[in-house]
C-alpha cells in the first residue's frame, strides 16, 4: 500500500468513526397546531406492543409496532377500531416509544405509503405533555 493509499484510508476511517450523533430537536407548539398537523388524531389504548431490537448502533433505533383500540376519534379516525402503529423506538431518530405510556394515549399519526400508521416524536410529544 502506498503512503498516500494509507493516509486516505486513515482519514476516512477517521471520518466515519466521527460521524456526530443525530438528535430529534421538538419545538413546543400548542395542541391544536400539533393536531392540525397530522391526518389521524385519537385517543387509544394500548392492546399490544412488539419491539425489534435495534437493528445497528448506526441507525440506533429498532421498529415497534403497538395495536390501539381507538377509544376516541378525534380527527379521522373510527371510533372501537384496532389499529397497528409503527415507530422508532430512540428518540433521538424522533421516535416514541409506547412502552412508557400507561392507560390511554392521544396519538397522532400518518399513513406511509404501505398504509401503515407511524407516529412521531414530536407530534407525540405536542399532543401528551
Amino acid at each position: 500500500m502506498t503512503r498516500a493509499r494509507a493516509i486516505a484510508a486513515l482519514v476516512a476511517g477517521l471520518l466515519g468513526a466521527a460521524e456526530p450523533a443525530l438528535a430529534c430537536k421538538c419545538a413546543l407548539v400548542p395542541r391544536d397546531r400539533a393536531i392540525a398537523a397530522v391526518p389521524l388524531v385519537f385517543h387509544g389504548r394500548i392492546v399490544r406492543i412488539e419491539t425489534a431490537p435495534e437493528t445497528t448502533p448506526k441507525s440506533g433505533s429498532g421498529d415497534q409496532v403497538t395495536t390501539m383500540t381507538v377509544v376516541r376519534n378525534v380527527k379521522g379516525m373510527a371510533r372501537a377500531r384496532t389499529v397497528k402503529v409503527k415507530s422508532h423506538t430512540q428518540s433521538a431518530s424522533c421516535g416514541y416509544d409506547f412502552r412508557d405510556v400507561e392507560g390511554t394515549v392521544l396519538v397522532g399519526a400518518s399513513r406511509s405509503d404501505d398504509g401503515m400508521l407511524t407516529v412521531r416524536r414530536c407530534v407525540m410529544y405536542n399532543l401528551n405533555r
